[in-house]
């Protein structure tokens, strides 16, 4: 547990001080003007911040991901969303819409990294040491951005839920493909449960507010 000469510092924490790069700022401005949710208002988002860095929530799920398997070849599979979204295709005999899933991606990600610097919340590892919690886990390169909301369960879920109503399967398939996606950044130690179940519901809002132009 974290001591009485750090709990300041563990409130104060942040994923960085330096803010989003320029690069980032370009995903915003795509998302608010040009892609595909330009119209969509996630203004009820920007105040659901989450769980207080200096809280037992945190260290009820900062213990529930010592405590999950390590598996990282799980892991990094399901980093690479495309690819899994693609093999689901493959299994099924369909055609991977490429087209389709790179704009949902990319029209997704100013959205994911408005909330995520709004929030700029430490990832699992930063704050398990001021708990003095031992992590598993590599730090992979989809973890370079804050840690709330997690884009991958975002983007895992509204990915997964265009894809199914665009087939024609009589299974689940992409939906618990979707699931998988975000279930797997907390197997790999990417995410707090909180950041994927807040990804998860604003992927399926996003998904809602496109369903009737696909």
């Amino acid at each position: 547990m974290f001591t009485v000469e750090n709990i300041g510092n563990v409130k104060n924490a942040v994923y960085s001080a330096d803010g989003m790069t320029d690069k980032d700022a370009e995903k915003i401005e795509y998302s608010k003007t040009r892609g595909l949710f330009k119209d969509y208002n996630y203004s009820k988002y920007l105040h659901q911040g989450p769980p207080k860095n200096a809280s037992m929530k945190v260290y009820s799920e900062l213990t529930y991901l010592k405590n999950l398997p390590e598996d990282t070849e799980y892991v990094k599979k399901h980093d690479d969303i495309k690819g899994v979204f693609e093999e689901v295709c493959k299994e099924h005999g369909l055609e991977y819409p490429k087209k389709l899933v790179d704009e949902l991606i990319k029209s997704s990600a100013g959205i994911i990294l408005d909330l995520k610097w709004k929030y700029n919340r430490p990832r699992p590892f930063q704050l398990a040491e001021y708990y003095n919690i031992k992590l598993a886990g590599e730090i992979l390169d989809s973890m370079k951005t804050p840690s709330y909301p997690s884009g991958h369960s975002i983007q895992g879920i509204l990915i997964g839920k265009v894809l199914q109503t665009k087939s024609s399967i009589k299974t689940d398939s992409f939906l618990e493909a979707g699931k998988r996606i975000s279930y797997s950044r907390n197997i790999g130690r990417a995410h707090f449960p909180s950041d994927s179940q807040f990804g998860e519901i604003i992927g399926n809002s996003l998904y809602q507010h496109i369903k009737h132009k696909i």
